[in-house]
């Protein structure tokens, strides 16, 4: 990274997250982020900064994208500016932050 390039952050940032976690339970992640000064959300919206992606059930949707991965896309198309992370990028903001 460059050392001029801003450092990714949770403060102020709206933040939802979709499948499973593997190192916080979702209520624990929001939690986190609430505390680190960021907003947590249940859905993806436009004012979504950040889409964390975990990981799925093989049962449950079957390799497929979920529909807040695929609302965040659909938003980004539409020239919003959103994020869509993998949970260690997460944890790095997060870890950063604390």
């Amino acid at each position: 990274m460059d050392v001029n390039q801003e450092k990714p952050t949770i403060k102020g940032k709206h933040i939802a997250i979709t499948g499973i976690l593997a190192f916080y339970k979702r209520q624990d992640a929001f939690d986190q982020i609430e505390a680190c000064g960021g907003f947590s959300q249940n859905n993806v919206t436009q004012n979504t900064d950040y889409l964390v992606v975990g990981y799925y059930r093989r049962n449950s949707i079957h390799g497929e994208k979920s529909n807040k991965t695929r609302l965040a896309e659909k938003y980004i198309r539409q020239g919003k500016k959103i994020a869509i992370i993998r949970e260690d990028e997460f944890l790095g903001m997060l870890w950063q932050t604390m």
